[in-house]
């Protein structure tokens, strides 16, 4: 760092480059500490947030030190709440819909009156438009599959079986995100056997769709991984799981967009923005 920092602290910002060090340690003394990008930040913001209200009370656990003699609750840290940007992740089917009853504009006005405008929508045209949104997706998770296998030497038996996989008319849960343990992506998996009734129910059919993806050095995450295949490929669930790889934003957006129930099950208090926060 100080080999390309050096100059430019000096230069640039007025300050040697052992106060930069400094700005970036618990303990703005020890040389030895390890320098943090965290602690450089929040020495260096106007204002500091978390992006939801448990991630702000964790926040403000974590740097308390930086502000010693603070009143925990007191600690200069607050929260927002997250939003999405719904042109990103809306499906087709719902962007019609929203826009019928709600207007181009609808998101930038106020959400009182566009809750007004969208409880006019009647039941059908909604169970109408989530029925349309499943339905693409599940023609959409078929080619991808389908080209998934072939790339795995599938065989001509294995092809035909991968065109076919899924109900369009079956309630279907989602669950995509990078592989790490906090993120829990095989909780579902805790028992398997009853996973495997659940998916066998058909009077109430359930399918699960699963993408994902692990850093290269994540053992655990790559472990987790091969076991959603290996379940996958269970006899007793064939065409009612499907694990998808090369997971990317684009899959990401057609999942959520096509997905009844979308499911996140991250450990208390690792996932700044999931449903546990």
């Amino acid at each position: 760092m100080q080999r390309y920092f050096d100059v430019y602290t000096r230069d640039e910002l007025g300050i040697g480059f052992k106060d930069l060090m400094a700005l970036g340690r618990r303990d703005p003394t020890n040389a030895n500490e390890p320098f943090s990008m965290a602690y450089l930040a929040v020495r260096g913001s106007g204002a500091v947030n978390g992006v939801s209200r448990l991630h702000g009370a964790v926040s403000r656990s974590l740097f308390a030190s930086l502000f010693p003699r603070w009143p925990h609750r007191e600690v200069p840290i607050g929260h927002v709440t997250n939003g999405i940007h719904v042109d990103t992740w809306g499906s087709t089917a719902s962007e019609t819909v929203w826009t019928k009853y709600g207007g181009c504009q609808r998101w930038q006005g106020e959400t009182e009156k566009l809750e007004a405008a969208l409880r006019q929508v009647p039941d059908e045209e909604l169970w109408s438009m989530r029925q349309a949104a499943r339905r693409a997706l599940v023609a959409r998770t078929r080619k991808r599959y389908v080209r998934q296998s072939a790339m795995w030497g599938a065989g001509a038996e294995e092809m035909a079986q991968a065109r076919q996989v899924l109900n369009a008319e079956a309630l279907t849960l989602g669950f995509a995100r990078r592989f790490a343990t906090y993120k829990r992506p095989t909780l579902l998996l805790q028992d398997p056997e009853r996973m495997v009734r659940m998916l066998g129910n058909f009077r109430q059919p359930v399918q699960l769709i699963v993408a994902g993806k692990a850093h290269p050095a994540d053992q655990a995450g790559q472990a987790m991984i091969r076991r959603w295949i290996e379940f996958s490929r269970r006899p007793d669930v064939a065409g009612r799981v499907v694990f998808l790889s090369d997971y990317d934003m684009l899959l990401t957006e057609q999942l959520v967009g096509g997905v009844d129930v979308w499911i996140n099950t991250p450990l208390r208090p690792w996932e700044p923005a999931g449903p546990a926060a």
